[in-house]
């Protein structure tokens, strides 16, 4: 059991939401403007929160970020911005090459009140064990809490878009095998699921692509033992993968603030054909 607690703020109703929205069916990613820029140019970035690639823009809120980077040939720095930013990345490039941007966000929480809309989330993202787990630990059907956090990342080219992904050193986080920009990209996008630091095998992998028409595919893949997934190739246009991983917080996180389960959603975003 893991001590991610420890790690994060407080649990917190998530400020970038007006309510829990149903939060445990929802993608947060974080989704540029542009795919591909000039050096010199301004990357403007929304972070969204929504179903199947279409969400609404979230307002940048220092006190729901753990941390907010960006990396590149340069190195590593703080993604700043003012309170109610939109978009919530709004900053100049000064260096050739691919751009991880990354968020971690504080820990929110929700409470279930029906098990039936419990089983149909934990089924929808493969983790139909937790039904089983949740019996045996003799948890109750309803009025049981949930935390959960969010660790997403996008790549973005700049000028040559030279270069590649990397572990930023989150939690729970999605690594590209290749760059989107530079690469051949005919057989897919390899992506390694990461879990404190290693990685993690046998997850359920949905792949949100939306081509240049505006036109939206979805589909499920698995990692495989190696915690590498393939996300194939459809074509030209915007891809967002995203995972969920459930874990059980330790018995003194449990005792400290009344949560059964956490989940963890991790997400990438890139282009093909920029």
């Amino acid at each position: 059991m893991s001590r991610i607690f420890s790690i994060v703020k407080p649990i917190l109703t998530l400020a970038f939401l007006a309510s829990a929205l149903g939060a445990q069916a929802h993608e947060f990613w974080i989704q540029p403007h542009k795919y591909w820029l000039d050096n010199g140019s301004r990357l403007l970035a929304d972070v969204r929160v929504g179903m199947d690639f279409g969400g609404n823009q979230l307002a940048f809120i220092p006190s729901t970020i753990n941390a907010f980077n960006i990396t590149d040939a340069d190195g590593t720095r703080k993604i700043e911005g003012r309170i109610g930013d939109i978009p919530s990345v709004n900053i100049y490039t000064n260096t050739d090459g691919l751009q991880i941007l990354n968020l971690f966000s504080t820990s929110s929480m929700l409470t279930w009140d029906e098990f039936q809309k419990f089983d149909e989330f934990v089924n929808l993202h493969g983790m139909g064990w937790v039904l089983a787990r949740h019996h045996e630990r003799g948890l109750p059907e309803t009025g049981f809490k949930e935390a959960y956090t969010r660790f997403v990342k996008s790549l973005v080219a700049v000028g040559d878009g030279a270069g590649e992904d990397r572990f930023t050193g989150m939690f729970f986080e999605l690594v590209a095998g290749k760059n989107p920009y530079t690469d051949d990209m005919s057989d897919g996008m390899p992506i390694t699921i990461m879990f404190r630091g290693q990685p993690l095998p046998n997850k359920q992998v949905d792949l949100f692509f939306r081509n240049t028409a505006g036109e939206l595919t979805r589909l499920s893949v698995q990692s495989d033992a190696n915690g590498v997934a393939i996300a194939p190739n459809l074509g030209a246009g915007e891809y967002m993968v995203n995972v969920v991983h459930m874990i059980e917080p330790s018995a003194e996180d449990q005792e400290r603030t009344g949560v059964s389960w956490h989940s963890l959603w991790g997400s990438l975003t890139f282009a093909i054909g920029a």
